[in-house]
């Protein structure tokens, strides 16, 4: 791992391992912060997970290609203004810490760069988005997979970010409704009354691989 130096101009390649001390512009379709650094005449774009617009990240490059680099934060040096403190602490919910109001203004602005840079249209007048009723407690269907504690206990949620194995507990999802999470719950007392295990995603053994909740709505 090297810190490469930050002085427009001197640095000349990006590597893998690279530690460095961007800003973050903008987001990508995805969620991911983009940041630009110079490399001799050119701008190279590395792409920053968990950042917001405004963003001033000390950062480690973890995959380099031709014309970007994928990096994970390292440190925080200076939040971004619309940066706010999340609700939920769990997965799903990757743009909560920015403002709504900021959320729906970032989906607007990449809503019309696929439209006018890649799409190549002209011509016409973006309409607002409609925000939502409700900003938590949206969703009427929820998919959740079974995994085990750390001590082995049956657990039930969503994927720890990058995981295809880890399962996170959970105590209240905030993208559920109230009812729709004592469904959750109980369903998962039940399963560890009966005994029933997770299906182990490396061994292949196992019962229990996910639980869809539905709840209808008017």
């Amino acid at each position: 791992m090297t810190d490469q130096p930050t002085a427009e101009g001197e640095r000349t390649r990006i590597n893998r391992g690279d530690r460095l001390e961007v800003r973050i512009e903008a987001l990508a379709n995805g969620g991911k912060g983009i940041a630009r650094v110079a490399l001799g005449d050119r701008s190279y774009v590395i792409f920053v997970r968990d950042t917001v617009p405004g963003d001033l990240v000390r950062i480690e490059v973890t995959k380099r290609k031709r014309a970007f680099a994928e990096a994970r934060p390292l440190e925080m040096i200076e939040p971004g203004p619309d940066r706010i403190e999340p609700l939920a602490d769990h997965p799903g919910a990757s743009w909560q810490v920015l403002s709504y109001q900021r959320q729906l203004e970032v989906k607007s602005e990449q809503v019309e760069d696929a439209l006018r840079r890649i799409g190549k249209l002209d011509g016409f007048e973006l309409e607002p988005i409609i925000p939502a009723v409700e900003e938590w407690r949206y969703r009427n269907k929820l998919e959740y997979s079974f995994g085990v504690e750390e001590d082995g206990t049956l657990c039930c949620g969503f994927h720890a970010p990058g995981s295809w194995s880890r399962i996170l507990p959970m105590d209240d999802c905030l993208l559920a409704s109230e009812a729709s999470n004592r469904i959750r719950e109980t369903a998962l007392d039940v399963c560890r009354e009966m005994e029933l295990g997770a299906y182990d995603r490396r061994t292949h053994e196992g019962l229990l691989r996910n639980l869809v909740v539905r709840e209808g709505r008017r």
